[in-house]
């Protein structure tokens, strides 16, 4: 098990990185041509990171190599756990549980921005008594 967490962590940490664009790809449906675009928008992206890093091409190549087969293994395990929830739960509680989570974090988005109106308020009121 350790071996694995090790084998996962390089490209976990470059995977975070890249984090923001996948998530930005994978927003809704997309045509191919939309999704051929993304590819390439973070090919290059991935390409300045390791430009600004400092990374030679062959690490570059063993990096994508690793990120591959990591993305490839996070899609098998997702698809094994959408098989999974779906031998126990019905299509219609599938979703019910999914508008569920976006009422929920939606409801905790608004807590934290009013959390942080608060404390920026707080912040001005104390800046303009001092």
């Amino acid at each position: 098990m350790k071996n694995v967490i090790r084998k996962l962590a390089a490209p976990a940490l470059l995977a975070a990185v890249l984090a923001p664009v996948a998530l930005t790809a994978q927003a809704g449906p997309h045509s191919d041509e939309d999704r051929a675009q993304m590819r390439e928008h973070r090919q290059e992206q991935r390409q300045e990171v390791y430009q600004r890093a400092g990374i030679d091409e062959e690490k570059q190549q063993a990096l994508d190599e690793v990120n591959t087969e990591f993305f490839e293994a996070m899609k098998s395990l997702r698809d094994d756990h959408h098989a999974r929830v779906a031998e126990i739960l019905t299509d219609e509680e599938q979703q019910a549980v999914r508008d569920a989570m976006h009422e929920v974090r939606g409801e905790h988005r608004e807590h934290k921005r009013a959390e942080r109106g608060q404390q920026e308020s707080n912040t001005e009121g104390e800046a303009l008594t001092q």
